[in-house]
């Protein structure tokens, strides 16, 4: 009768203790281990810098490419509020270097002709600006290498308290899970064992 308990608190313990090892060799070992037949390293270390790539290529294509960062950018909303910091940061500027030098009515004519100038004329320039320059980082910034790069100048350690800080509930539940499956499939060895008895 006991080997009905012991059944199903070993085949959880082995489900249970599965899983812990599946998901120890996401991340270990870090270097590979050679075992005559095969050789063993955990998949993260294997593969970061496939992984790398792959991230990179995700967000280059389906998250942020350039030509949607520049739309962000490039547009009259985003003209005008240049424009507006433009007017705002050369009215400072004029502030603190003329009035030791022109009464405070000529400071002002200037600085109003200034800012009025600058909001009329600047929202053409940032545009030819940005047309230019939309050409120039579409060329020179490479999202997809920026953040492989990223990813492979990662040490495996700080990768690995990363990906278990994001997901640590998740694998927590795993590895219970498979001692819960493990528990079932011992139960249902007990059941078939007390509907087809056999002796040795």
């Amino acid at each position: 009768m006991l080997h009905f308990i012991i059944i199903p608190l070993i085949s959880a313990f082995i489900g249970y203790l599965t899983n812990v090892i599946a998901i120890k060799l996401l991340f270990w070992p870090k270097k590979p281990i050679n075992l005559i037949f095969f050789t063993l390293q955990g998949l993260l270390p294997k593969r970061q810098a496939d992984i790398a790539n792959s991230v990179g290529a995700l967000v280059e294509e389906q998250l942020l490419s350039m030509d949607e960062l520049m739309d962000r950018i490039d547009n009259p909303d985003m003209h005008l509020k240049i424009a507006d910091k433009l007017a705002e940061i050369a009215r400072n500027k004029i502030d603190t270097v003329l009035p030791g030098i022109l009464p405070g009515k000529i400071t002002r004519l200037i600085t109003d002709n200034l800012e009025r100038m600058l909001r009329q004329e600047a929202p053409g320039l940032i545009r030819q600006v940005m047309a230019s320059g939309r050409d120039y980082l579409t060329a020179e910034v490479d999202i997809k290498k920026m953040v492989e790069d990223k990813i492979n100048s990662f040490d495996l350690d700080q990768l690995e308290a990363m990906i278990k800080n994001v997901s640590s509930p998740e694998i927590r539940f795993i590895e219970i899970l498979g001692g819960v499956l493990g528990l079932l499939i011992g139960l249902i060895q007990v059941l078939f064992l007390l509907l087809f008895p056999f002796s040795v």
